[in-house]
């Protein structure tokens, strides 16, 4: 039987790990070392690399639910929710490492089953929600095709973290954040919905926290 104890040392560990160098090029020599522990005792624990990696983003997906929902939970107006949740994603996306996001797709499939399900039932739906009732409360075009947008949405905020095509020598985190959403949300906003952005003062993202 395993040790819990040790259990959650050891995925706290390799989620660091995977985080910040993939799942590839780390070995549960690599993870065991980092935790002074010995490789036997992390097999007590888990059959495999892959079930680490499953574990890990189980509990990723129900931890970033929460955090989505945390900003639901505060009294904001759809304009608001939209910008907050864009803010989430692309800070989110920054703490991932390319490798870990190639790695998950390559050689994890059910991990990777995992993050697509978050970002499209899950987060795809919340802005759904989000869009329909800026129209309906008329901070949003009436004409806009929300499904559409949705994919937009998130398309963008994947876009946000290359930096092959949006190198950061060249754009600032802020900088980046403020055009991209901007570029979101003034093309489809109401008079209404622009005098919302504009007393956000997007030049400060910390006004948003």
């Amino acid at each position: 039987m395993y040790n819990s104890e040790n259990r959650e040392k050891i995925l706290t560990c390799a989620e660091n790990l995977f985080r910040k160098y993939g799942t590839r090029s780390i070995s549960m020599d690599d993870i065991a070392h980092h935790l002074n522990m010995s490789k036997k005792t992390i097999y007590e624990s888990f059959a495999n690399k892959n079930e680490i990696v499953y574990q890990i983003m189980t509990v990723l997906r129900k931890r970033l639910e929460g955090l989505v929902d945390a900003i639901f939970d505060k009294p904001a107006n759809p304009v608001e929710r939209l910008i907050k949740i864009f803010i989430f994603i692309t800070s989110m996306m920054r703490e991932i490492s390319p490798s870990l996001i190639y790695d998950l797709q390559k050689y994890h499939e059910n991990g990777w089953k995992i993050l697509l399900e978050f970002r499209d039932d899950f987060l795809a739906s919340k802005i759904k929600d989000v869009v329909i009732a800026g129209i309906r409360k008329h901070y949003l075009n009436s004409t806009l095709d929300v499904n559409f947008y949705v994919i937009f949405f998130l398309e963008v905020a994947r876009l946000s973290a290359n930096e092959k095509l949006l190198p950061r020598a060249k754009y600032s985190e802020q900088a980046l954040t403020i055009y991209l959403i901007d570029c979101l949300i003034s093309g489809i906003a109401t008079e209404k919905g622009r005098r919302v952005c504009k007393n956000l003062k997007l030049n400060n993202l910390q006004n948003l926290d």
